[in-house]
């Protein structure tokens, strides 16, 4: 395959390089400055954890010679404006400006979707490609919207209908994360996985929807099960007959 132009390699290098950084210094802030429970905490650091190693592997993969070049030039320069908004936000969160950060981080999120609707028209062509290309965006994409539509129930809801916000927000992320997985041609199990773990982790945060985040994680989880049980038993399949048909080949015949 024809190497990737070396601008792209260089701008997706930077652009991990960026979010890494961005996103250490705001883990950083949010655990010095944030009264949310340990559990919580745990279960948003292992996913930014999954996800910072996802990301590295997205940016080595690139250098391989069996890299999706196609891909790597759809997404051209729209990885490292993800990594510069990230660091806006960073910097604007840091600084204690919400509102601008919420604006910030809207522009980041509508350039995730972008992104997220052009890998449509690029199929993985195997496991590593899925894994190294396709499932950060899923998962980063996934994260982003639950952070933006927090911080819009947190801005623009009075404190007196909370309870109502947090219901609607659970709500609504489990219908889209639920049509994502159920519904759509795409089957984006990652997506909703990521949504349901977000939601499993922040249940505690959220006491008078506890019980409808916990049936709306239940819910996800059997869709996750009817996407992906088929995939795996199709792919058993498959090298189960390459099996048999390679030992077939080397059996002497009597």
């Amino acid at each position: 395959m024809v190497n990737l132009n070396i601008k792209i390699k260089i701008a997706n290098t930077l652009a991990t390089a960026i979010l890494i950084t961005s996103q250490c210094f705001r883990i950083n802030y949010w655990l010095l400055d944030s009264t949310t429970e340990v559990t919580t905490q745990k279960f948003v650091l292992a996913l930014i954890g999954l996800l910072q190693f996802l990301l590295v592997g997205f940016t080595i993969y690139q250098y391989l010679p069996k890299a999706p070049k196609d891909v790597y030039e759809g997404i051209k320069y729209w990885y490292l404006v993800i990594a510069l908004l990230d660091g806006t936000v960073s910097s604007l969160v840091l600084s204690k400006l919400t509102l601008f950060a919420f604006g910030a981080l809207l522009w980041q999120l509508a350039v995730f979707l972008f992104l997220y609707h052009r890998l449509n028209d690029y199929p993985p062509r195997n496991h590593v490609d899925y894994t190294f290309v396709n499932l950060p965006f899923s998962i980063y994409t996934s994260y982003t919207f639950l952070v933006a539509l927090n911080l819009l129930f947190k801005l623009f809801i009075p404190s007196r209908f909370e309870e109502i916000a947090q219901v609607l927000f659970i709500i609504g992320a489990g219908f889209i994360s639920l049509y994502l997985v159920d519904y759509s041609h795409r089957q984006d199990w990652a997506y909703a996985l990521t949504t349901a773990w977000v939601l499993l982790g922040t249940a505690p945060f959220f006491p008078t929807a506890y019980t409808v985040s916990l049936i709306t994680v239940g819910i996800l989880v059997s869709a996750i099960a009817r996407a992906l049980i088929p995939q795996v038993m199709n792919e058993a399949y498959r090298r189960f007959g390459y099996w048999s048909h390679s030992f077939g080949e080397r059996t002497p015949l009597l």
